[in-house]
């Protein structure tokens, strides 16, 4: 019973965060009659800050009320992980302190959805919101694949690649982090070519960015240099998992198949990522894109997973 609670959360996290950029980018006017001109027009009216007289920005549409009450399930699927954690955590010879994490993340999740639209700018919603959804689904893998396999361990070689698999981690992480910087400031249509960026290797860029300018749009060259970073990051990013995954399905054979589902996972990411440049931000592939994301973070969480020591979970 508990395996399956967690395992819907799981799920529930995954399609949270997935649906959550569907709805953000539908609300940002994807699929408009005047696109991608449409695009910036939202994206100026999206980065103004609630003043003292203005109105609150409210989310009415179908996708952000879908959206809350998959949350509302979250939370309610959270209460009871985290109860039956606390109950037989003699049982599970296992401490309850990631299920009472989840339930923080969902409780402070919850008060900042409620009032950060109110109050604050998108391009500080955006990435809030983005890491506490892929902090949840990395919470809840764990705590699943714990449950499944408490007890296991891995041979010593296995665990050499311990600290090149955090590192692989802590880079995927960083970059959607990025990726989700871009969404927030609407800088996705800023360079509109590939593998150049507006005809130059190195176009015109401002890494300015100041925290007195919030609700003020960004400069083409501002949008620009956010745009550009994510490239890098995604050139970095494939550079090392790619390395990794070929390195671990050559030396690793209890852990080439999880390697090589990496592998595919990243090659199809990267791909929707440059897809999203020649198809002007595609909604379908805009969302795979977040989509992949999640599952190869998934996937590095599971390799995480395999090289730890049981004294470590």
């Amino acid at each position: 019973m508990y395996l399956r609670l967690v395992l819907l959360a799981c799920l529930l996290a995954f399609i949270a965060v997935v649906f959550s950029a569907y709805a953000r980018l539908s609300d940002a006017g994807i699929g408009c009659a005047n696109w991608p001109a449409c695009y910036e027009e939202n994206a100026l009216k999206l980065r103004q800050v609630r003043s003292a007289d203005s109105v609150l920005r409210t989310h009415d549409s179908w996708q952000w009320k879908l959206q809350n009450q998959v949350g509302l399930l979250m939370g309610i699927l959270s209460i009871a992980i985290c109860a039956i954690a606390w109950r037989k955590r003699v049982e599970f010879r296992q401490s309850p302190l990631l299920p009472t994490l989840l339930v923080g993340l969902i409780v402070f999740l919850a008060v900042f959805g409620m009032t950060a639209f109110s109050y604050l700018p998108r391009s500080i919603i955006v990435p809030v919101h983005f890491a506490g959804g892929m902090a949840l689904l990395i919470l809840l893998t764990w705590i699943a694949l714990r449950h499944m396999s408490p007890f296991s361990s891995v041979a010593n070689n296995a665990r050499s690649w311990r600290n090149a698999l955090r590192l692989g981690l802590v880079l995927l992480l960083i970059q959607i982090m990025l990726g989700s910087w871009v969404s927030a400031n609407f800088a996705a249509l800023a360079c509109t070519d590939f593998p150049l960026c507006n005809g130059a290797l190195l176009p015109t860029m401002d890494f300015s960015y100041s925290l007195e300018r919030f609700g003020l749009p960004l400069s083409a060259e501002q949008l620009t240099a956010i745009h550009w970073m994510h490239r890098v990051g995604a050139l970095l990013v494939f550079c090392y998992l790619s390395w990794l995954s070929l390195r671990i399905m050559a030396v690793e054979e209890g852990m080439r198949t999880i390697a090589g589902i990496m592998l595919v996972l990243l090659v199809l990411q990267t791909a929707l990522g440059i897809a999203n440049v020649f198809l002007d931000l595609s909604l379908v592939s805009a969302v795979l894109h977040n989509a992949f994301a999640m599952l190869l973070l998934v996937i590095l969480v599971l390799l995480n997973f395999r090289v730890q020591t049981t004294t470590v979970r």
